[in-house]
């Protein structure tokens, strides 16, 4: 006979300070809920003052060795594949086509507007920047690979650099044009083909742009929304006189530092603001503490924080507990989901046991 498990009482709640939390909250919500909405932020891509749309530029893309390498397309040759994106999302699908034997990395093309490959790891660099989910789940094909994340919790560069083995161990760092923008994708029924025109930056702000027209039988989008910085509309703002720059677009000229060496050094006889407390000032608010000589942060709506607890991977205890057996990082994965959505069966062990699955 099946036994019913006995119900865990639930907690006492105190009802008098549950609905002071929801009043509170219900008031920070309302300061969020303007006429303008989306329109009170300006996209610097868009921006007429020059100032600001300088806030744009790729920091960190090296024109001289972009410029010098040959196109990976050929005139009036149709493509299998192309891929709008050379983020995660454009790098996995491209290893997943290889991978099934649908396709090789000869009949594929990438392009992105970045300068190198990791999509929003490639333009985020500043102080601080983690992944907040467990790098053993987070970064792909990792026993594909074979490499161990250094932490339990990668920075921002080991994710980048991790973007870059896939791209070379997949063979498509010779199939990729960076610096480009698609300027539309257009399906023919005569020929059952897409063209594709996009458009090539040979430089900063200002320099050549060369016009592409290319065919491809299937067209994959994989653009993301996490790499066109915007600011607020702040009246005067490109009037300020100091340095001033966007974390998508890190100034470690001024700040000091790189990603990698984290001492900014260029900040200790500042006074510096920061604009807002979402997660990306959650990462960049502790560094920059550590060596402006004033800090002021500006906040119109608090954030949740949780401790996260980081950790150096051993890789002994990584090979005996995460690691085990082929398969268990999508195991992983599919643990934690399970746990996170709560269809978690009753002695399922909790394999991640971060700060999203005790919630």
């Amino acid at each position: 006979m099946a036994t019913i498990p006995a119900q865990v009482a639930a907690p006492e709640v105190d009802l008098q300070h549950l609905e002071a939390v929801r009043k509170k909250y219900a008031e920070e919500a309302h300061k969020r809920l303007r006429p303008d909405a989306g329109a009170q932020f300006l996209t610097l891509k868009h921006a007429d003052d020059p100032r600001l749309q300088a806030l744009n530029e790729d920091p960190w893309a090296d024109h001289n060795v972009l410029n010098a390498l040959p196109s990976p397309f050929e005139d009036n040759k149709v493509y299998p594949f192309f891929v709008v994106g050379a983020g995660y999302g454009g790098l996995l699908f491209a290893v997943h086509a290889i991978q099934s034997g649908v396709a090789t990395a000869d009949d594929i093309r990438l392009v992105d507007a970045a300068g190198g490959f990791g999509g929003t790891w490639y333009w985020n660099r500043y102080p601080g920047l983690h992944c907040d989910v467990e790098s053993y789940m987070y970064l792909p094909l990792l026993e594909e690979t074979g490499y161990v994340p250094t932490k339990k919790y990668a920075p921002g560069w080991e994710i980048r650099e991790h973007a870059e083995r896939i791209a070379d161990q997949w063979h498509l760092k010779d199939k990729t044009v960076f610096r480009s923008d698609v300027e539309s994708v257009t399906w023919d029924d005569s020929s059952e083909l897409w063209t594709i025109s996009f458009t090539e930056r040979r430089g900063p702000l200002g320099s050549p742009i060369i016009s592409h027209t290319v065919r491809a039988q299937y067209v994959y989008l994989a653009a993301g929304i996490l790499t066109r910085p915007q600011v607020p509309r702040i009246p005067g703002l490109s009037s300020f006189a100091g340095p001033m720059f966007h974390t998508a677009r890190w100034d470690y000229g001024v700040s000091g530092g790189s990603q990698k060496n984290q001492i900014l050094s260029g900040l200790r006889d500042k006074r510096v603001a920061v604009i807002g407390t979402a997660a990306t000032a959650i990462g960049a608010i502790p560094e920059i503490g550590k060596y402006a000589k004033e800090l002021y942060v500006f906040q119109r709506t608090p954030a949740y924080v949780k401790p996260r607890n980081q950790r150096e991977t051993d890789l002994e205890e990584f090979k005996a507990t995460v690691a085990t057996k082929p398969g268990w990082q999508l195991d992983r994965q599919l643990n934690w989901n399970s746990f996170l959505t709560n269809s978690a069966k009753p002695g399922t062990p909790d394999l991640v046991n971060d700060g999203w699955t005790d919630q």
